[in-house]
């Protein structure tokens, strides 16, 4: 349907009357500050701060911490070693990997070969248990990779 009724007047401000004070006009109200920006840049500011210490950090130890990720391994694949491995042949293991460890604090090896030995010994320990002929077949490779 539709609405026939006539158009409404537009409001008008009320006019005071003779003789009554005007009334004073108001200030702008603020708003008050929530700090909500201010706190989110200090947060991000320090959250920064945070990563680039744990970045120098990383990089300033990460020689150390590599020698430690292949001590680890070494200490896995020789834990998991059976009882028929004999002492000569963890010790040419201990050998391999720690001139392979050393080669790699001096950036003579690259991330790949790293990487292909993780491979070969989360292989190896798959099962659990590591025979003489799985940790002869280790030492190998790390013996060809460190010439």
């Amino acid at each position: 349907m539709t609405d026939f009724s006539p158009p409404k007047a537009p409001e008008t401000p009320p006019v005071p009357s003779p003789g009554a004070p005007l009334p004073l006009p108001m200030p702008p109200r603020e708003e008050p500050k929530s700090g909500c920006l201010k706190w989110g840049l200090l947060g991000c500011a320090g959250a920064s701060i945070l990563v680039i210490v744990g970045l120098v950090f990383l990089m300033t130890n990460a020689k150390n911490m590599m020698e430690w990720a292949f001590d680890k391994m070494s200490d896995q694949t020789l834990a998991a070693c059976t009882p028929d491995v004999t002492p000569d042949e963890k010790n040419a293991f201990r050998s391999a990997i720690k001139e392979f460890s050393d080669k790699a604090k001096d950036g003579k090896v690259k991330p790949g070969q790293v990487r292909t030995f993780q491979s070969k010994e989360l292989s190896v320990l798959g099962d659990g248990k590591v025979t003489p002929e799985e940790l002869r077949g280790l030492t190998a490779w790390l013996a060809a990779e460190t010439r």
